[in-house]
């Protein structure tokens, strides 16, 4: 054997069988007997050979992985569904590469074209738009089954998605609030003004999670016959921000007896005011969070939280995908799947002081 990597040739003349044997057995196709299968696998572990992805996918038209392009890595909710992307995926024999795109749009559509010049055979996507999606349409043009999470897109075309049910798990935890007897409850969001009452039944153009949410707050004040106060609408992109914005109202807001936070970073900065200030939870301000991470039980009191089925999510679309991968059913009509969310309530909410 040459100095350097070993080829599959290197191998073929370790286990005495031809380079074309030698192909078959490690590329995985062909019907070569049990005996040729033991003797050249084991002089490929011997000789540490391994094999080229690339020229293996051009014989058998499979790389077995996938892509998957979340817009922030370093959010919970998406840690956790890419875990259930990945235990899916490993399940039946596929790797997976992961790309962060921090909400960027550009970084999205280099990351979508790397991933196809590498030759995933699908991907999964929860795109940092809800109406750009010339790149993910051409993604499917190219034959490469395509799985939306989180999130639709307009501009995708017709295509697989998974999502949560936004608009409604918002509107149940605004709902217990108002049950409660609160009638002045502030929202903090990061959706943009347009998503304001005059576009809330809009239901065919894409939206984005935080839009929903917001909605369903609407909804539920709606339905109770409160009219919203624009001074309740906290609108900030970050824990920070959303810190401040909360600090603030409930210094200059002491008729606010409720918050509800649209995400967990929201959640974080808004718990961070209140417990930074003069009024007591939930004596005096009530706090309806999202997602149920663990710091949710460690703190006092413990977080009422909207609880998103973030690791079933990602396991659905993985499930999703594989099966465009291999069922026979790879080439019917688009499906959506929607999951439901939960309400856990526990310290951080009770009845508005009398």
């Amino acid at each position: 054997m040459a100095a350097g990597r070993p080829t599959i040739i290197d191998v073929a003349r370790d286990a005495g069988v031809s380079p074309a044997t030698a192909g078959r057995v490690l590329g995985g196709y062909g019907t070569p007997s049990p005996e040729l299968v033991r003797r050249v696998q084991d002089s490929a572990r011997r000789l540490g050979y391994r094999a080229n992805d690339v020229a293996r996918s051009i014989v058998t038209g499979s790389t077995r992985v996938i892509g998957v392009v979340v817009s922030d890595i370093e959010n919970p909710f998406f840690a956790r569904a890419v875990n259930g992307i990945s235990d899916r995926a490993r399940a039946a024999g596929y790797e997976m590469l992961l790309v962060s795109t921090r909400m960027e749009l550009a970084r999205e559509r280099s990351a979508v074209e790397a991933l196809m010049a590498k030759r995933v055979d699908g991907m999964i996507v929860a795109s940092a738009s809800v109406s750009e999606g010339g790149h993910l349409r051409r993604v499917r043009e190219a034959g490469v089954p395509l799985v939306l999470l989180d999130r639709r897109n307009d501009g995708a075309g017709a295509v697989d998605s998974v999502l949560l049910d936004n608009r409604a798990a918002a509107q149940r935890a605004v709902s217990h609030l108002l049950d409660l007897g609160h009638r002045a409850v502030a929202v903090v969001t990061s959706a943009t003004p347009g998503d304001g009452p005059s576009s809330r039944r809009r239901k065919s153009a894409a939206e984005f999670p935080s839009s929903l949410r917001f909605k369903g707050y609407l909804d539920a004040l709606e339905e109770a016959g409160v009219t919203c106060d624009p001074g309740w609408v906290l609108r900030c992109d970050d824990a920070d921000a959303a810190c401040e914005r909360v600090r603030d109202l409930l210094v200059t807001r002491p008729d606010v007896t409720a918050v509800f936070a649209t995400t967990n970073v929201m959640t974080g900065g808004a718990f961070r005011a209140i417990m930074d200030g003069d009024r007591r939870c939930p004596e005096d301000i009530s706090l309806m969070g999202f997602d149920d991470h663990e710091w949710s039980t460690l703190v006092r009191p413990q977080l009422s939280v909207v609880a998103q089925p973030a690791y079933d999510l990602g396991a659905a679309a993985g499930t999703v995908l594989l099966g465009r991968l291999a069922g026979p059913d790879s080439r019917s009509a688009p499906s959506e799947t929607i999951l439901q969310s939960s309400l856990i309530v526990r310290g951080s909410v009770a009845a508005p002081p009398a």
